[in-house]
Formats: structure tokens, C-alpha cells, sequence
């Protein structure tokens, strides 16, 4: 039996792991004005936030349609099982269509919410991979799935709650809204959903505030992956506060998610 993993764009893939023969990537897209890109296809990170920076017209973001999904099911026909791994429920509608794309074709399609995103959803899909390469069946590899996503955590800092706001992503983190200009928020996923985990002043603070929480689990040697948008230097940063040695993952965050965070945003994922 052989199993084949469908994610999408908003799922941050180490090097090598897109051009896998078993993984196929789904891209959501972003707009600005009558401009439609898909997310890391049409424009690179870079690219995009060089026009984030510069453009009057704030982004907007859609779900792939399920056509999309149904056309990379179809091109899998040589794979027995197809697991497919998605952004949060509570953060897109592109669970559902992958669930109606499911219904459309005639084969056994395992649709599962990462209750995650970008390096939190990159975890899980490298434990997938693992039991794919550890010849596992397609039940051992739902079951893996499903343990890291309970024991995925993330956490994140942000510049400002403006994108947030704006994209109507903020979720629980809404009640931070309002206050003093010196707040710098640390931000959780927790059950898929944005909120709030720390209030604190200062950025060096706000650093310390992601460190205590995931040095620990550093020091475990627990699987991390940190990401970053448009702050390479804040995430260097943190990354020597942990204290990690050795190879690190590490990814930018795409269009789609981070028109919604904004410029500045750094954290990192945790099983």
C-alpha cells in the first residue's frame, strides 16, 4: 500500500519536500485589486512584500476551489491512499473544499484540519513523511498525523495587531485591540484559533516571553520549525536565545498567511 500527502500553500515545506513524486502542494491566492496571484507560484515571499509595503489596495486572500483539489487527486491515481492536510478551519474554508473535492472523485480520500498553519502545519506533515518512509501503512500514518496535531503549539510575535484586524483573522486575540502603544502581543494557535498568550512591553521582552516557552522543549530535542515574514534578523535573533544547535528549519512565511500577520512577524512551531 502506498500513500501520497496533499497539503496547501499555507503549509511551510522544507527543502526537497515539494518536489517529492508522493506530495503535492494545492496554492491558495491572494488579490490586490483586480491582480490574482497563487500563493508561492505566481510571486515569491519576497516579491510580496516588497508590494505589501507599497500598495494603497490591502490584499485579499481565497480558499482554493475545489476543482483544484479534484484535478491533484486525479494526477495521484498511482497512490493507493491520499491523506490531504489542511490550514485551520477556523482561519480558511480550504478544509471544506478539499472535503467537497473529496466527494467528487471515486477513491478513498482522508481529509484532515491541521488545527494549524505555515511551520506548525510543516511539523505535521514531516511525521507523515516519516511513517511514509518508514514503510508504515496509510493507518499509521493518519494515526501520526493526528498525535502531532494534538502536540503541535506555536507561538508568534507581531509588530502589530493591524493586519490582523484588517483580515478579520484576530480571533480571541480581538480583546488585546485598543491598547497602549508599547504592547507587544506573543499570539498562540491553540485548537486552530489565534490568541492571546502574553501581554508584554518591550520587544526584547516579547523575545523572552516565546523564548521561556520554547527553550524547554529545545532542550528536549523536540522537533522545531521556526518562520518568519520579512523579519530574518528578529527570528536569527531568537533562534540563538534558544539555543538551538545543528540543522534548523526554517521558512518564510507566504503571501497568504502573512498579509494577515504582517511585516515583522516571527515565531516557531513546536511538537
Amino acid at each position: 500500500m502506498t500513500t501520497a500527502i496533499v497539503t496547501d500553500s499555507t503549509t511551510s515545506l522544507p527543502p526537497g519536500v515539494r518536489e517529492r513524486p508522493d506530495v503535492r502542494m494545492v496554492p491558495l491566492s491572494f488579490r490586490f485589486g483586480s491582480e490574482t496571484y497563487r500563493d508561492k507560484v505566481d510571486m515569491t515571499s519576497e516579491e510580496f512584500y516588497e508590494r505589501l509595503k507599497t500598495t494603497k489596495v490591502f490584499p485579499t486572500t481565497s480558499q482554493p476551489p475545489a476543482g483544484a483539489f479534484v484535478e491533484t487527486y486525479e494526477a495521484l491515481d498511482a497512490y493507493d491512499d491520499i491523506l490531504v492536510l489542511t490550514i485551520s478551519r477556523k482561519l480558511s474554508g480550504t478544509y471544506d473544499s478539499a472535503v467537497s473535492a473529496a466527494e467528487m472523485v471515486d477513491r478513498p480520500i482522508e481529509v484532515v484540519d491541521s488545527r494549524s498553519a505555515e511551520v506548525g502545519a510543516g511539523l505535521i506533515l514531516l511525521e507523515a513523511l516519516r511513517v511514509v518512509d518508514e514503510g508504515g501503512e496509510f493507518k499509521d500514518v493518519r494515526r501520526a498525523v493526528e498525535a502531532a496535531i494534538r502536540r503541535s503549539k506555536a507561538f508568534f510575535a507581531v509588530g502589530t495587531l493591524e493586519y490582523l484586524q484588517r483580515s478579520g483573522r484576530i480571533g480571541r486575540a480581538r480583546r488585546l485591540l485598543g491598547t497602549a502603544l508599547d504592547i507587544r502581543p506573543v499570539l498562540a494557535i491553540e485548537d486552530g484559533e489565534i490568541v492571546p498568550h502574553k501581554r508584554i512591553r518591550g520587544r526584547k521582552r516579547q523575545m523572552a516571553a516565546i523564548v521561556e516557552q520554547v527553550k524547554p522543549v529545545a532542550e528536549e530535542g523536540r522537533p522545531l520549525y521556526f518562520g518568519h515574514v520579512a523579519a530574518s534578523e528578529e527570528l536569527r535573533n531568537l533562534m540563538d536565545a534558544i539555543g538551538v544547535e545543528g540543522e534548523r528549519l526554517v521558512s518564510e512565511i507566504g503571501g497568504v498567511v502573512g498579509c494577515h500577520v504582517g511585516p515583522g512577524t516571527y515565531g516557531v512551531a513546536h511538537l
